[in-house]
């Protein structure tokens, strides 16, 4: 009898395993930092018509009243430093009551102040290569140049949540090149000068577009615009997120190539050929764009230098030895999180796109911040020593999407995990 049982438990859950949906591995396990807030979800995807929909529009800080519930409750779950809210002034936002924000309690990097869990010095002869401000129409001759030369996997891309939003298969192409994808805010602003909910957004959505397009993978790293962080915004990205705040120890100064006459190209090129020669004992955490020709041109022009000279090319999670993504391995074909469960989750498929859920109970909602057509370009303050360009975005994809809001697909699939199946095999087994 018990052998009987026996095959009959092992051969349920062999049914239940093979009738598992391949998507069920977006689901973190309860024991992740990010269970309640990234969980199953209706997949948006780049060729559905209302796919901007699913997100705030692009080139501003998201609403708060457009928050997932999870995000703020997580936020007042943390305790957060008794930092003050920056005033904007000019690229070095300033401090209520005259503080200084290159002490420890503020630590503004803007003012040269680091923390110890900050990312930013990388081992000896280590070059940890990573480029802002994706995807860029500048970023597809940047992705072959790197898949050309087998370098695709040393290559973290901070990507600008509005830019993805615009360019959604331009991200896609950087992963499937095997580029590491990380966060760099949803709309290119000074984080320290936005309230605790402004933080949230920036981070939280550009998280999710990220997420959505690549398979589930949550991100695991940021690097703030201009450098501009302080102890609050680290904690709310960490608190919150999970997420590891990725700053520079080198600035290539790219970006003020033809705003700058004191940097062109050559110049750009001639210094970094000069660090690239000097001393291997501090690795380069250098910061470039991937925002316009001149600037990807400046690596391409550098790059047979770094073998040449030594160093070794690694994507930022490497070159510190951490893992990619929250929940997978160090690739981007690595799988997910296995077994993954979340709480009360029957995930529905393919229901009307205008009016995309998922039932999971602490799913992360699709929130629209506006159903009219809006910018998709994603604009980016300027700074006195600390400027990074963000891309030029073309024509509205949310005008795109608005013009076709009628057409939605019309099927509904309930999809039943395959850990319930396996929960009722069990029961059948010992009890009938």
């Amino acid at each position: 009898m018990f052998t009987t049982n026996l095959l009959s438990t092992f051969s349920l859950l062999a049914i239940a395993v093979s009738a598992t949906p391949l998507d069920e591995s977006w689901l973190q396990p309860r024991d992740s930092s990010v269970h309640e807030l990234f969980s199953k979800r209706y997949t948006p995807s780049p060729s559905d018509a209302n796919f901007t929909q699913n997100y705030p529009a692009a080139g501003s800080t998201p609403p708060s009243n457009g928050l997932p519930q999870a995000w703020l409750d997580k936020l007042k779950s943390i305790t957060l430093p008794d930092v003050s809210v920056a005033t904007p002034n000019n690229g070095y936002p300033t401090y209520a009551n005259g503080e200084t924000p290159s002490d420890e309690k503020i630590c503004s990097f803007t003012y040269e102040c680091t923390t110890k869990e900050d990312l930013y010095n990388p081992g000896q002869g280590i070059f940890a290569l990573s480029f802002d401000d994706g995807p860029t129409n500048a970023s597809p001759a940047l992705y072959d140049f790197l898949a050309k030369n087998n370098a695709s996997t040393a290559a973290t891309h901070f990507m600008i949540g509005g830019n993805i939003l615009y360019d959604p298969t331009g991200m896609q192409a950087a992963v499937n090149a095997g580029g590491h994808i990380a966060v760099h805010t949803w709309s290119h602003q000074y984080t320290t000068t936005l309230s605790n909910e402004g933080v949230l957004g920036e981070l939280g959505w550009t998280m999710q577009i990220i997420s959505d397009l690549n398979g589930g993978r949550i991100p695991k790293y940021w690097r703030p615009p201009y450098g501009d962080v302080d102890n609050r915004v680290r904690a709310i990205a960490k608190g919150v997120f999970g997420l590891e705040t990725v700053v520079w120890n080198t600035d290539s100064a790219d970006w003020a190539i033809g705003s700058n006459p004191q940097y062109t190209h050559d110049s750009v090129v001639s210094q970094l050929n000069t660090w690239l020669t000097g001393d291997k004992s501090k690795g380069l955490l250098l910061l470039e764009h991937e925002t316009r020709d001149e600037t990807v041109s400046v690596f391409e022009t550098i790059f047979p230098n770094i073998a040449a000279n030594g160093w070794t090319l690694k994507n930022v999670a490497d070159a510190f030895n951490m893992d990619w993504y929250v929940n997978s391995g160090r690739s981007n074909s690595a799988a997910i999180t296995t077994m993954s469960v979340a709480a009360n989750t029957l995930a529905v498929a393919n229901v009307s796109t205008s009016a995309q859920q998922s039932s999971t109970s602490s799913s992360v909602a699709s929130v629209s911040a506006s159903t009219t057509a809006q910018s998709a370009s994603t604009t980016s303050g300027s700074s006195a020593s600390k400027s990074q360009a963000s891309s030029s975005s073309a024509a509205t994809a949310a005008a795109a999407a608005a013009s076709q809001s009628g057409k939605s697909s019309s099927a509904s699939n309930v999809v039943i995990p395959g850990y319930i199946i396996a929960g009722l095999g069990l029961f059948t087994a010992f009890f009938v």
